[in-house]
């Protein structure tokens, strides 16, 4: 994988399960990286937990430093996923719902049912969908 491809982020392993190797990464608002952040608000930073896989097949411990991966192209599609195609789908079923019923409360109600049952259905296929979004692990050069 090359590296203008990727998206990187630096962990640490938290635990190894067979194939699956969960890590560790600090997730920060952009807040806490501003150099004003101390005036305005503190600092925002949480700890999560995802779970991937060794890209070469590489042997991890506990405790190591290690990038997490992503394909670039993955990321892409995560973000079509979860804020445009639900744009679209509002859009489109606000206007065609208000072209059907001429009545704007009748068409806002519409769109956001479509809204809800568009997410129901990303729920309903969540499985499908994880099996693209795949994190590796790859050792700190």
């Amino acid at each position: 994988m090359t590296e203008e491809n990727t998206i990187c982020k630096e962990g640490i392993v938290r635990a190894i399960r067979g194939k699956d190797i969960d890590v560790e990464i600090t997730v920060s608002s952009a807040c806490s990286e501003c150099h004003a952040k101390s005036i305005c608000m503190p600092s925002d930073q949480r700890q999560e937990f995802v779970t991937a896989q060794a890209l070469y097949g590489e042997a991890f411990e506990l405790g190591e430093r290690v990038h997490l991966v992503l394909k670039q192209k993955t990321g892409w599609k995560a973000i079509l996923i979860a804020y445009l195609i639900p744009f679209l789908v509002l859009i489109a079923a606000l206007f065609g719902s208000y072209a059907i019923f001429h009545n704007e409360l009748a068409s806002v109600i519409a769109s956001l049912l479509f809204l809800v049952a568009y997410y129901f259905l990303l729920k309903h296929f969540r499985h499908k969908i994880d099996k693209q979004f795949t994190f590796f692990v790859t050792k700190l050069s």
